[in-house]
C-alpha cells in the first residue's frame, strides 16, 4: 500500500472518528420538578413585585445587580458593572452604583434598553411606598436620596448607614422598566408618607406586562408549569445572549436552550414524574424510601448543605419548673443526654445506615458546625474546647443533682417534689423533624422524663405557638445562616418565629471557662454595653444590645468577632435552643441529561458518603454555587433552574464543564481570580489530577503564594468632607506546569471541551491499532 494511499486511509479514519463526537451539540430540555405550588390566573399582577403573592421568584427572569455569595462574602457585578461606598461623619453613607451598559430587556417581541431609570423604579417604589430599608433610608427623603446622576449611574443617600444594608440592596432583582411603572412613579413624587401609604395598595394591584431581563426569558406559564427559553443571540440587531455570555463566561446555557419548570403539587407527585421520565432535575424534600425508589428508576442524588439546623427549645420560663436558674440546670444537663445520631437515622431507611438526609449536630451553637471554617481561629478553639457534647447521662444527673432535682426509680424530680414529665412539640407537616423528635421522646422517656409528643399544624405551630411560648418543649430550625461573615442576616433577630424569649429583660451570662468579663463594643448605638458582670463567675447579658451590635459592626471587624464570641458563649451557658441536627437537602438528576459526578468524585473536600448519596461542601460550590438573590426563595439561590447554568459546573455527560476547564488549564487563578474567589475556589479545592482523569485529558498544576498588602484609600464623600478606609488586598502568583493526568489517554467516551478557542483542535495518539482523540471546540 503507497504512503499516499495510508494517508488517505488514516484521513479518513480520523474524520469518521472527529465525526462521531463533533457532529452536533447536543441539546437538552430542562424539566425541573418543585413541591411548592403558587397562584396563577391571567390578569393578576404577578410580574409586580411589591404584590406579596407575585410570582417573581417563581418566573425567576430576572437578575441582581451583582450576586452575592454569602460564604464566601464576595459579589460577582452582572447589572452592575462597580459600586462605590463613602460613610460620612455625621452617620449616613452614600452607595453609588455604576450601571453596565448595552444591556435590553425582552419579552419575546421587542427590546427595551437597560438603564439607570429602571433600577430607580424599583427601589424608589419600594422606600417610598413600602418603607424598604427602613430606618436606613427614609420614604419621606425618597425623592432626594435616590438620585440618577446619568442613564447609567444611580446613587442612594443612606440617612444612617448599615454596614450590611448595602448587601441586600445590590443582590436585589430588578425587574421593573421604568416605561411600563412611570406612570407609578410620577404619582408617587405628589404625594407626602401620609398619601403614600394609602397609595401603596394601588401599587400592589397594578398589574404590568411581562419583560425579562435575564439569559432566559418567559414563554409560558398557566397554574402549573412555567417554560422559559433562551435568548436569541441577537435580535433587531441588539445584543441580548451576546452580552450574557460575557457576563457569565463559564456558563453552559446552549446545552439547555429550554427550562421547563412543573408544579404538581407535593412531593409524591414529583416522584411520579421522575419514575414516568418528565422530570430530570428536582430539589425536591424527598423521604430517603422516596430517593431510593427514584434511584431505582435511574436517577442519582447528591445532598446538599442547606444551611439549617434543626433545634428543641425548652420554655425558659416555666418548665419544668418557674424558677429561671432551676430552669437553665434542666437545659444544661439535657445538652448529655440526647444521642444525636441516633435521632438523625431515625429519618432514614430502616436497617440501613447513613440514608438520612439529616446529619447529627453534637455543638451547642447558633450555627451550622460546618462552615466553622470560615470563622475566625479563637472563636473555632471555644466550640471545639467547649461546645461540643456526647452523650453522658452521668454527667447530666450530677448537673441535676447539683441544682436539687432529684432521680427515684428511674423518675425524676422538681427540687420541690414533683414528678418531671414532658410534652415535645413538632410540626406535623414536617415528617423528617416528626421522625426524629419521636425518638428524642424515647430517649429522654428512658433517662427518666417521660415525654409524649404532639403534632401541631405547622400554620398554627409557627404562627402562635412558637412566637407566644405556650410549649413545654417545641422543635423547629434552629439558626440557620451560611458564613460567619453573613451570620448577621439571622443574629440581628435570632428570636423572630422560632424561640419564644423576651429581649427586654437580662439573661445570665458566663464565657464557656466559667468566667465572665464585661463586654462594651465600641459601636455606633444606643448602649454599646453587651455584658455587665455581678462578680468574676456570673453576669448578664442585654439581649437587645447584642443584637444592636450585628445591625452596627461590619461583618469580620474585631467588634463584630466580640460580638459572635458573647453569642456563642451565652448560648452554650443558657441553652435557648439544643441544637440536634443539620438539615441536607436531597437534590436528583438524570445522569443521562447532566454529570455533577466528576465535581463529587474529585472534590478535595471531606465527602459524607450516604446510602441516598453524598454531601460534599466544595462540590457544592461549584455545581450549585451558594447565592444570594433577594426576591428568590431561599438562601441557595443557585439550586432552580435555570440558575445552575449560569455558573460553568452543570453540563451535559461526555461535556468537560467550563469550570473544570479553567482548573485544569489554570485560568480561574490566573485570569478569572475574582470569579474564583467568588465561587471559594482555591487550586487546593479539587484534586486536578482526578478531574483530568474523570475526563481523559490533561491538566496545568498550579502552585499559588499568596502575599497580602495594605493600602489607604481616600475618597471624597462631599466637598468638605473626607472619609478613609483602609483596604487590604491580596494579590497570588501562581506558577503552572502542563503534565499529563495519566501515562496513557483513553477515550473511553465522547468528550467535548467547552473553552472559547477559534477552530477544532484534534489531538491523535496513536498506540499500536488504538487512536484516542480529544475534541477541543468552540461553546
Amino acid at each position: 500500500m503507497s504512503g499516499v494511499m495510508k494517508a488517505v486511509i488514516l484521513l479518513l479514519a480520523v474524520t469518521l472518528l472527529v465525526t462521531t463526537v463533533v457532529y452536533a451539540q447536543q441539546t437538552f430540555t430542562v424539566i425541573n420538578a418543585e413541591s411548592s405550588t403558587y397562584i396563577y390566573a391571567p390578569g393578576i399582577p404577578v410580574f409586580n413585585p411589591y404584590t406579596p403573592s407575585n410570582l417573581v421568584g417563581v418566573v425567576s427572569t430576572w437578575v441582581p445587580l451583582a450576586f452575592y455569595n454569602p460564604v464566601t462574602n464576595h459579589f460577582w457585578p452582572i447589572l452592575a458593572e462597580n459600586w462605590t461606598i463613602q460613610v460620612l461623619p455625621n452617620g449616613s453613607g452614600i452607595l453609588t452604583v455604576y450601571l453596565r451598559r448595552g444591556l435590553y430587556w425582552f419579552n419575546g417581541s421587542a427590546v427595551m434598553p437597560f438603564t439607570a431609570w429602571d433600577v430607580y423604579t424599583y427601589f424608589y417604589i419600594g422606600v417610598k411606598a413600602f418603607k424598604w430599608y427602613y430606618p436606613y433610608m427614609l420614604p419621606q427623603y425618597a425623592d432626594e436620596d435616590i438620585r440618577v446622576l446619568d442613564n447609567y449611574t444611580i446613587q442612594f443617600l443612606f440617612q444612617k448607614w448599615s454596614p450590611t444594608e448595602w448587601i441586600f440592596l445590590l443582590a436585589s432583582q430588578i425587574s421593573t422598566p421604568y416605561s411600563v411603572w412611570e406612570p407609578i412613579v410620577d404619582k408617587l413624587k405628589t404625594m407626602n408618607v401620609t398619601q403614600t401609604a394609602k397609595y401603596s395598595t394601588n401599587v400592589t394591584e397594578f398589574v404590568p406586562p411581562y419583560w425579562g431581563l435575564s439569559p432566559y426569558y418567559l414563554t409560558f406559564i398557566s397554574t402549573n408549569t412555567v417554560v422559559e427559553k433562551l435568548e436569541p443571540m441577537y435580535f433587531n440587531g441588539k445584543p441580548l445572549l451576546a452580552i450574557w455570555d460575557e457576563l457569565f463566561p463559564f456558563n453552559t446555557f446552549n446545552y439547555y436552550p429550554e427550562v421547563e419548570s412543573v408544579y404538581p403539587g407535593g412531593n409524591t407527585q414529583d416522584l411520579a414524574l421522575e419514575i414516568a421520565g418528565k422530570a430530570n432535575w428536582a430539589y425536591v424534600g424527598l423521604s430517603s424510601q422516596q430517593i431510593e425508589t427514584a434511584m431505582q428508576h435511574g436517577f442519582k442524588n447528591i445532598n446538599l448543605y442547606a444551611w439549617s439546623t434543626y433545634a428543641i427549645a425548652i420554655n425558659a420560663y416555666n418548665f419544668p419548673t418557674n424558677n429561671m436558674w432551676l430552669n437553665l440546670k434542666f437545659r444544661q444537663a439535657l445538652l448529655w443526654v440526647l444521642n444525636r445520631t441516633e435521632m438523625a437515622a431515625a429519618w432514614g431507611l430502616p436497617g440501613v445506615p447513613n440514608s438520612s438526609w439529616i446529619l447529627p449536630l453534637w455543638r451547642n451553637i447558633p450555627s451550622p458546625d460546618y462552615i466553622l471554617s470560615t470563622y475566625p481561629q479563637p472563636i473555632q478553639n471555644m466550640v471545639y474546647d467547649y461546645m461540643t457534647y456526647t452523650v453522658n447521662w452521668t454527667k447530666a444527673a450530677e448537673i441535676l443533682e447539683s441544682a436539687g432535682f432529684y432521680e427515684k426509680n428511674g423518675q425524676w424530680y422538681t427540687p420541690g417534689g414533683q414528678p418531671i414529665k414532658m410534652t415535645l412539640m413538632m410540626p406535623a407537616q414536617f415528617t423528617n423533624q416528626v421522625a426524629a423528635v419521636s425518638n428524642a421522646a424515647e430517649q429522654f422517656s428512658i433517662f427518666g422524663i417521660p415525654t409524649t409528643t404532639l403534632a401541631e399544624d405547622v400554620a398554627t405551630y409557627s404562627s402562635h405557638i412558637l412566637i407566644t411560648g405556650d410549649y413545654q418543649a417545641a422543635d423547629y430550625f434552629g439558626p440557620g445562616l451560611v458564613s460567619y461573615y453573613t451570620g448577621w442576616s439571622m443574629w440581628v433577630n435570632p428570636f423572630d418565629s422560632n424561640l419564644f424569649i423576651n429581649t427586654s429583660l437580662p439573661y445570665p451570662f458566663q464565657w464557656p471557662n466559667g468566667t465572665c468579663t464585661p463586654v462594651t463594643l465600641s459601636l455606633p448605638m444606643p448602649n454599646s454595653t453587651i455584658v455587665t458582670c455581678i462578680n468574676s463567675t456570673l453576669g448578664w447579658i442585654n439581649i437587645t444590645n447584642a443584637e444592636y451590635a450585628f445591625y452596627s459592626a461590619v461583618p469580620g471587624s474585631p467588634q463584630y468577632e466580640e460580638a459572635v464570641e458573647v453569642l456563642f458563649a451565652w448560648w452554650n451557658y443558657f441553652v435557648p435552643q439544643l441544637e440536634w441536627g443539620e438539615k441536607l437537602e436531597p437534590q436528583q438528576w438524570d445522569p443521562n441529561v447532566f454529570d455533577l459526578d466528576w465535581a463529587y468524585e474529585c472534590s478535595n473536600a471531606p465527602t459524607v458518603n450516604m446510602a441516598i448519596g453524598p454531601a460534599n461542601l466544595i462540590a457544592q460550590y461549584v455545581v450549585m454555587p451558594p447565592q444570594q438573590v433577594w426576591g428568590v426563595p431561599g438562601v441557595s439561590g443557585g439550586v432552580w433552574m435555570p440558575g445552575p447554568l449560569y455558573f460553568g459546573g452543570v453540563v451535559p455527560p461526555g461535556v468537560i464543564p467550563p469550570l473544570a476547564e479553567a482548573m485544569l488549564n489554570g485560568s480561574l487563578w490566573t485570569k478569572y481570580a475574582n470569579y474564583a474567589n467568588f465561587l471559594g475556589i482555591t487550586p487546593g479545592s479539587f484534586n486536578l489530577a482526578c478531574v483530568a482523569s474523570y475526563f481523559h485529558t490533561i491538566y496545568t498544576p498550579v502552585t499559588a503564594s499568596t502575599t497580602t498588602s495594605t493600602t489607604t484609600v481616600t475618597s471624597t464623600a462631599v466637598a468638605t468632607v473626607t472619609s478613609t478606609a483602609t483596604v487590604t488586598s491580596t494579590s497570588t502568583v501562581v506558577s503552572t506546569t502542563t503534565t499529563t493526568a495519566v501515562s496513557t489517554v483513553t477515550i473511553t467516551k465522547p468528550v467535548v471541551s467547552t473553552t472559547l478557542v477559534i477552530g477544532i483542535v484534534i489531538i491523535v495518539i496513536v498506540i499500536a491499532a488504538v487512536a484516542a482523540i480529544i475534541v477541543l471546540r468552540r461553546r
